[in-house]
């Protein structure tokens, strides 16, 4: 597999000729039709777990070994032990041991043989190890917090917004009003506010938290955005039918701890939830953690976690861990979002810079971020379910993956994963005689420059339901004549590329350079002919990575 580059290594501004249709934070306005939405407005700032996570002076998993404790400042609780135990038998032996031994219990899973314990000092530490034995696995209990809203890209560019568009360009109906019929889905975030868009809606409420903090923080309606991005009137739900189980596992700061997502996780399973959406993470490691996320993949349950907003080669657990759907940010015009974390762990990227959504009671937001893409995926999911009530929800995923948009080199890469989710690609896979050869993506191709030349690459994706017998592209490079470049033929969901080699003072700062790219279908006319164009302009950064 050949991963690419983070899009901070070029610049590009994309653009489409027609067609498919956070960054700046929280934005808010009185009602959808206002449109100073657009204002922006300073968030809280959460603490940078990334850089406290980074500077630890050990790996950052869990161990059966006790180690000096010595919970890391900001990244975990700083006087609680997680310990989980092998099996039944001496979790209970523990637990009877720990009433004699002055151990303080904070919460326990029986379900997961897991302890959550206070610890006043090492030497309370020390007594738990031993009471505990070797064959038990000791953990931190680290901080779970929402994605950091996306501060500046290295670029500055914000990235192209999706306002209100984000349901049409995914290709949703605006006759969706049914999607996630008889769905369960769990959201495990702040809580859900009773916002006038959501007021007659099925919502269970389930608090695990004290949600007494601030009320005025930023953060207190993160799990309302998340809510309508589901399942909110007025076509800006893309599941309005399906029932929530909201599970409040972080305060009104957007801050909660590893145990008690795990515990959240229990709870959405065993209330029957078939996709559980996670707008937040954690950069630690914990058992507890793991073997939650573990249970509810063997009830068949699909999980769908944020990637994060730290514009790094990482994502948090949940979505690190095998199994959880990874979801990263793209903009309008199909790009990663700068902010958007990329990894091996990222499976599928949704909307996520300026999309449209409620907040708290009567409020509205521009919401960016990857917390804003896990909802489309999530809501995606039980909409396919709804569609289709023979699959199970992972062979609903499946089918998100299968049918996503390529972007990037060919195949899965670590910025989008295995692509941008499609909606209108899922619906109509069933479909026979629909033709569509799209431009799918210009990227430079590093690992393969030299000194005088930096490959652009150009790739072109069969996205109908049929072979493509005979497909050729027309490129104008900086505004040129146009050449006529021959593909070939194409199957079902294949994905071509052409490079270009071009010189480095084509991309100099001074002179930059531009693309145009449009694909035809010989014989035949294209389905889609919305994605059938795109254009670009490219600048190399001062510094090559």
């Amino acid at each position: 597999m050949r991963y690419r580059l983070p899009l901070l290594v070029a610049t590009m501004t994309v653009i489409y000729f027609g067609g498919r249709h956070a960054y700046d934070g929280l934005f808010q306005a009185e009602d959808p039709d206002d449109t100073s939405w657009r204002e922006k407005k300073d968030p809280t700032p959460l603490p940078d777990f990334v850089g406290l996570a980074e500077s630890l002076p050990f790996e950052n998993e869990g161990t059966d070994t006790m180690p000096e404790f010595s919970p890391p400042d900001g990244l975990a609780k700083q006087s609680e032990l997680l310990v989980s135990f092998a099996d039944p038998q001496t979790y209970r032996a523990f637990l009877a041991s720990s009433k004699n031994n002055g151990i303080r219990i904070i919460d326990r899973s029986d379900l997961l043989n897991s302890i959550r314990l206070g610890i006043d000092n090492k030497e309370a530490a020390s007594r738990i190890f031993n009471l505990a034995g070797s064959e038990a696995s000791f953990d931190y209990n680290y901080v779970v917090t929402a994605p950091n809203n996306p501060h500046p890209s290295p670029s500055e560019k914000a990235g192209v917004p999706f306002d209100k568009q984000a349901l049409e360009w995914l290709g949703v109906p605006k006759e969706n009003e049914d999607w996630g019929e008889g769905v369960k889905v769990a959201i495990l975030d702040t809580g859900i506010d009773e916002h006038f868009i959501l007021r007659d809606k099925s919502i269970e409420r389930k608090i695990l938290v004290d949600s007494s903090g601030n009320p005025d923080s930023e953060y207190n309606g993160h799990g309302t955005a998340i809510a309508s991005i589901l399942i909110g009137e007025g076509g800006l739900g893309i599941a309005p039918a399906a029932n929530l189980i909201s599970i409040q596992v972080m305060d009104s700061e957007g801050l909660g701890d590893s145990f008690t997502l795990a515990m959240g996780i229990i709870e959405a399973v065993n209330s029957g939830a078939s996709v559980i959406s996670m707008s937040l993470g954690s950069y630690g490691y914990t058992r507890v953690l793991n073997d939650a996320v573990a249970y509810a993949l063997s009830k068949e349950v699909a999980l769908v976690a944020s990637a994060g907003n730290d514009g790094g080669n990482f994502v948090p657990y949940p979505a690190q861990f095998q199994g959880v759907i990874g979801v990263g940010a793209i903009d309008a015009n199909s790009q990663r979002a700068e902010f958007s974390n990329y990894s091996p762990s990222v499976d599928i990227a949704a909307p996520g810079v300026g999309v449209f959504a409620a907040w708290g009671d009567e409020e509205w937001v521009s919401f960016s971020g990857t917390s804003a893409a896990t909802p489309y995926v999530s809501g995606s999911i039980a909409a396919t379910l709804s569609l289709n009530p023979s699959l199970d929800p992972q062979e609903a995923a499946d089918l998100l993956f299968q049918y996503a948009d390529d972007g990037g080199a060919p195949g899965v890469d670590v910025e989008t994963g295995n692509g941008t989710l499609n909606v209108d690609r899922v619906l109509s896979r069933d479909e026979s005689n629909i033709y569509d050869a799209a431009v799918g993506d210009f990227y430079l191709d590093y690992s393969q420059a030299t000194e005088s030349a930096i490959p652009l690459v150009v790739t072109v994706e069969n996205r109908g339901t049929e072979r493509l017998d005979s497909v050729s592209m027309e490129i104008v490079q900086n505004g040129g004549f146009p050449q006529k470049v021959y593909l070939g033929s194409l199957l079902k969901n294949e994905t071509t590329a052409h490079t270009i080699y071009l010189d480095r003072a084509q991309l100099a700062a001074e002179f930059g350079y531009t693309i145009q790219a449009e694909t035809i279908i010989s014989g035949r006319e294209d389905s889609r002919s919305d994605n059938d164009a795109k254009s670009g302009s490219l600048v190399t950064p001062t510094e090559e990575p």
